[in-house]
């Protein structure tokens, strides 16, 4: 059975890269365009999925962010993933490693720069190095 990733990002552009490295790496991809379809295709499939996957802030203005701590809060034991352009700027994956494990149970951070142009990298902010896809996989 492929394992099942959510994916909530309101770009076309970045959901459809992500969707497509999951997808080459066996996973079946659910898409949600905000934080509020976010929430309820996760209450429909909690006990299926492997990952969740967030942008923090979307046009819609509902946050990434409250919606990944209220699947943390809601005792989710998959894999936990914030994606932002934010990290691409000096200092902020610094503070945010801490912080959003702490916060929301976050596990990986997917930096947008390299991700707008289709390359997924997710970064463990345990600071110690954790493969995602054999994590996702086992």
């Amino acid at each position: 059975m492929k394992p099942l990733v959510l994916v909530v990002d309101d770009n076309d552009r970045y959901a459809n890269n992500l969707k497509t490295y999951l997808q080459a790496n066996g996973c079946d991809v659910l898409r949600a365009i905000d934080a509020s379809q976010g929430w309820d295709l996760y209450l429909a499939n909690k006990h299926k999925l492997k990952a969740v996957i967030t942008d923090i802030t979307m046009e819609t203005q509902t946050s990434g962010l409250w919606m990944i701590r209220r699947i943390y809060q809601d005792g989710f034991e998959g894999i936990k993933v914030i994606a932002t352009t934010g990290f691409d700027v000096s200092g902020v994956m610094a503070i945010s490693k801490y912080f959003l494990p702490w916060f929301a149970g976050v596990e990986y951070m997917v930096p947008k720069v390299p991700l707008k142009k289709g390359e997924v990298i997710l970064l463990p902010t345990s600071g110690v190095f954790s493969d995602f896809l054999s994590k996702l996989k086992s």
